[in-house]
This record gives C-alpha cells, sequence and structure tokens, in this order.
C-alpha cells in the first residue's frame, strides 16, 4: 500500500504524533530527530481462504476494517468477495501478523476471542487490564471509544481472553501495533479508567503503570516521565478538547496523555526531555513570560520580526499564532529576552518542533504573514491614516442656481 506524500497543508505527519510512523521502535534514536533504516526484508504474496460471512466482517464499513489491519500489520490486503480470498503481501513477520489478526476479528463475530500466551510472548501487544465496572466506559457506545482510540494511535484493541504462564484465563483489553501506537493507546485507556476511577492508576505523583507480558519489552531507551499538574494548569496545558495536549505532542515528537493530573511523557530520552521542556514553557506562558536559551539547542528555528508586527502575527488572543502551530505541527512563541534587556526594533519568534521540514513550513507561513502586514503599512500615509478617496462632487439642490461661467449639464445628470 503506497503512503501518501505529505501536503503543504499538513504537517508531516512523523513518529511525533500518534499514528504516524508505526515502525519506529524507539532503539535507533540519532541527534536530530532522524533514525536508521532497518534492513527490509523481501515481501512475498500469499492468499488465505475466509468464509462469506467472515469476508463482510473482515472488510467492515466502507473498508475501514480490512484498513486497519492493514495498517497496524504493515502488510497490503486485498480481500475478492467473490472468490472468497484475502490476498496479504508483505514479508514474513507482517504476513503471520495480517493472519492473526484477521483470525482475531472473525472470532468476534461469533464470541469471543482466546490468546494464548503460555507457549510465548509477543512484540506487537500489550495487555491493560480494565476493572470490570469500567469496561463499559472504555469501549463506549457500541464500541465507539475504542474505535476512536484506535483510529487516533493506528491500533488495534478488543477485549480477549488471554491465558498467560502460570495465570488462569482471564479477561483483558488487547493492543495491538507498533510500540509507539501501543504506549499512546494504553495510556489512553489508562486515562479514561482514571477518570471513572479515580486512583486506581495514579497514586499521588506515582503512575501505576501496567504489568507487561513476555514480548512487550521497548528497550533501556524508552520510559515513561511524569509531571504533576495543579488544577489550573491542567486545564490550559489540556486545552479546547486536548487541542494543547496534541500540539505539544506533535512538535515533541513523543507521546503525551493526562491520567488524572499527571502528564505522562513517554518516548526515549530525546523526546522526554523536549517534551518536558515544552510543557514547562507552556505553563511559564500562562502567568508571564518565557525566556529560552536556545543557543544550543537542535530542535527551534528562530524569525526576526518587527515589534510593530508582532501583534499582527500573533492575532486576538494569539488565534493567529495557534493556527500556524496547528498546520505546521509547531510549538510556537516569543522570545522575552534577559531580565533588563532592552528590546530593539525587532524581536525574536521561536519556532520548536523535532521535524526541520515542519518547523521551516512554520516559518515561510509567518514570513508570509510579516510582508503581508508590511504591505498593509505602505498602504496608509506618513500619519499612519488610511489613504482616503475623494469624496463624489456633491449635487446642487433644486432651485439653486448655477454659477457663471459653468456649462449647463445635459442628459440623466441634468437638474430637472
Amino acid at each position: 500500500m503506497s503512503r501518501r506524500s505529505p501536503s503543504y497543508d499538513e504537517p508531516r505527519q512523523t513518529r511525533g504524533s500518534p499514528v504516524r510512523d508505526g515502525s519506529y521502535d524507539g532503539k535507533n534514536e540519532k541527534r536530530g530527530g532522524s533514525r536508521e533504516r532497518e534492513p527490509r526484508t523481501e515481501r512475498a504474496r500469499e492468499t488465505m481462504p475466509i468464509g462469506k460471512d467472515d469476508a463482510a466482517f473482515v472488510l467492515g464499513k466502507n473498508g475501514s476494517t480490512k484498513k486497519k489491519i492493514a495498517r497496524v500489520c504493515g502488510a497490503d490486503l486485498d480481500l475478492n468477495e467473490h472468490d472468497l480470498v484475502l490476498e496479504i503481501y508483505g514479508d514474513e513477520s507482517q504476513r503471520g501478523k495480517a493472519r492473526d489478526y484477521v483470525k482475531f476479528v472473525t472470532q468476534q463475530r461469533i464470541g469471543p476471542v482466546h490468546i494464548d500466551l503460555t507457549s510465548g510472548g509477543r512484540d506487537d501487544l500489550t495487555v491493560v487490564d480494565v476493572p470490570e465496572d469500567c469496561v463499559g466506559f472504555v469501549m463506549g457506545r457500541g464500541g465507539n471509544t475504542l474505535r476512536t482510540m484506535e483510529e487516533e494511535w493506528g491500533s488495534l484493541m478488543f477485549f480477549a481472553q488471554v491465558t498467560e504462564p502460570g495465570q488462569e484465563e482471564a479477561e483483558k483489553l488487547c493492543v495491538f501495533g507498533q510500540l509507539r501506537s501501543r504506549r499512546g493507546a494504553e495510556l489512553k485507556v489508562m486515562s479514561a479508567v482514571e477518570h471513572k476511577h479515580p486512583g486506581h492508576f495514579v497514586r499521588g505523583e506515582t503512575l501505576l503503570e501496567c504489568r507487561r507480558i513476555p514480548g512487550d519489552d521497548a528497550g533501556t531507551e524508552w520510559s515513561t516521565d511524569t509531571m504533576l499538574l495543579t488544577e489550573d494548569n491542567f486545564s490550559y496545558a489540556l486545552g479546547s478538547k486536548g487541542s494543547t495536549r496534541r500540539k505539544l505532542a506533535t512538535a515533541a515528537g513523543c507521546v503525551i496523555e493526562y491520567v488524572g493530573r499527571l502528564a505522562c511523557i513517554c518516548g526515549t530520552t530525546a523526546e522526554r526531555r523536549r517534551a518536558r521542556d515544552y510543557i514547562k514553557w507552556l505553563i511559564a506562558q500562562r502567568t508571564g513570560t518565557v525566556t529560552v536559551d536556545y543557543a544550543d539547542r537542535d530542535d527551534v528555528t528562530v524569525v526576526e520580526a518587527p515589534g510593530s508586527s508582532i501583534g499582527f502575527i500573533t492575532g486576538f488572543r494569539g488565534d493567529t499564532l495557534r493556527r500556524v502551530e496547528a498546520a505546521s505541527g509547531t510549538f510556537i512563541f516569543t522570545d522575552s529576552g534577559r531580565p533588563g534587556e532592552t528590546k530593539g526594533e525587532t524581536e525574536k519568534v521561536l519556532i520548536f518542533g523535532h521535524d526541520q521540514f515542519n518547523r521551516k513550513k512554520a516559518k515561510s507561513i509567518l514570513k508570509d504573514k510579516l510582508q503581508e502586514h508590511k504591505e498593509m503599512g505602505d498602504s496608509r500615509d506618513r500619519r499612519g491614516q488610511p489613504r482616503l478617496r475623494r469624496p463624489p462632487a456633491r449635487r446642487r439642490p433644486p432651485g439653486r442656481p448655477r454659477p457663471p461661467g459653468r456649462p449647463q449639464p445635459s442628459g440623466r445628470g441634468a437638474d430637472r
């Protein structure tokens, strides 16, 4: 399945965004946010017979289920509804996952899914223990809440009867996908459970992480940090419908979710460091100005802007700047300078983001805004007032004599 190249109208979807680059496992981080390419294994094609009733279930509404399975396993799927054959194209690992996911999906049609982990673990599975009184809340009406989580994080999620080594079979929430997708979806579920059942995952300033099954290993580079937020800071850092949280996560290239009042920051060491900085700077903006020492940072682009244009590019209550952030996947604010430092004719606008492409796009948008403001200024006179057009000539009231020397008008404009 070919990938759509990023357009200019949207920020490039990278590993910082929820669904974006699920193949990254956090183990090959390099300076500048790049990652090493893993050697590509040989891709092949195989077919899988499928029943008539199962075919419709695997396809889903408008092909949504088939697309979801393909996205999670990384293989290309082509369902022939006439011959009842599912064609799978990918490497050996992708084809094996595709077969398993199709089997799990079809099992849901007739009863519960059973997953046996006694013979070995899986590196594509995270298991979450959800309290019985929170199962319906996590699933949502008709499973819509789970479907929304799947769409956001590019994962496959369902409740199943899981048998682990040394334990009896129990119903648990299974999250399939790449590491970043699983951790993001897991924190999303933990946030929902904590909202319904306070204290289940958060004790004071401590996050009680889920127990890992064999194979669910993120390595030493990947971890989860937490920051306790006050009530006011929590609302400010969340934003309308979570918009501020998503903005910071995309800019930092990190998973950020709020479980209770804990900001949970999940990713590599470099990603977590960026995310913590961005959250601290955001909270500082709520009550004052922010000064950043960006000399040695590789995640910032600086734009020099005339002081008279700052209000224009910021907009009313920052609305214009927020739109630039949303369009570019960045975090932007003005540098207040050092204490006691005299401001010059220009101010520095700081564009933060782990992706250089997105920062370049934000800079281009800001440059266009500055040019627009400059052209607006050029259209004003020296006093700073808009140039006024000459008012139309006043018509002579009827009956008043015409001044001598002027010709008598004729036609439609003549006095009656």
